[in-house]
């Protein structure tokens, strides 16, 4: 489904930017003049710990024509591979998981029905062949780590494990959260290792 385009309202484009920067400004507001962005954005640099670009612009509803804010939320959605590879990163660098590790390393049930040979660094780029799963998930398996920790070790791959490449759209977050309770000596699931080592120690607002 396209989304609809944004009606043609004012371009309010707001916040602060380096003179350094100009250019990424001009950038972001073409992102509203030649109609890249449907609706609203915000965009924030820091360099060598400083803010130098913090900007944001358009609607939060161009129906109400509700603008854009400083602190407009918005859904993470594929953002969120960038959060899975800086937590494992801290776990690889506290010298708690290699890349190369095989997943049964931490997970020995989850080595069944082909997927022994499995790897951290298959998994997290998406070459597991664990895309979808056969079972039917029910809302109450999904509130349940334990009953979804089955369902992937019941599960065979939908390929050959390391042969393809296949965004695991549905089931990434959990096998992941899976490794992290597994792999993080406080047995933290990924959203309270995230919140508990990134965002409150940054005085960050992500709900993930």
């Amino acid at each position: 489904m396209k989304s609809k385009p944004m009606p043609q309202l004012p371009i309010i484009v707001d916040g602060d930017c380096d003179s350094r920067f100009d250019k990424v400004k001009q950038v972001f507001h073409n992102n509203f003049t030649q109609r890249w962005e449907s609706e609203g954005a915000a965009f924030a640099v820091y360099l060598k710990g400083e803010k130098v670009v913090d900007l944001w612009g358009g609607y939060a509803d161009s129906t109400s024509r509700r603008k854009w804010k400083n602190d407009t939320m918005t859904l993470l959605f594929s953002s969120t591979k960038s959060i899975c590879a800086i937590c494992f990163a801290m776990l690889i660098d506290r010298g708690l998981v290699a890349y190369e590790d095989l997943v049964t390393k931490y997970w020995p049930e989850f080595g069944q029905n082909g997927k022994e040979t499995i790897t951290i660094e298959t998994l997290l780029s998406h070459q597991g062949g664990l895309a979808y799963v056969d079972n039917v998930i029910e809302e109450s398996d999904i509130r349940d780590w334990r009953r979804m920790s089955k369902i992937f070790e019941d599960q065979k791959p939908n390929w050959t494990p390391g042969q393809e490449v296949g965004y695991h759209a549905v089931t990434f977050g959990w096998l992941v959260d899976q490794l992290m309770r597994r792999i993080d000596p406080e047995e933290r699931s990924l959203s309270q290792f995230f919140k508990e080592e990134i965002t409150e120690p940054h005085s960050m607002l992500i709900f993930y």
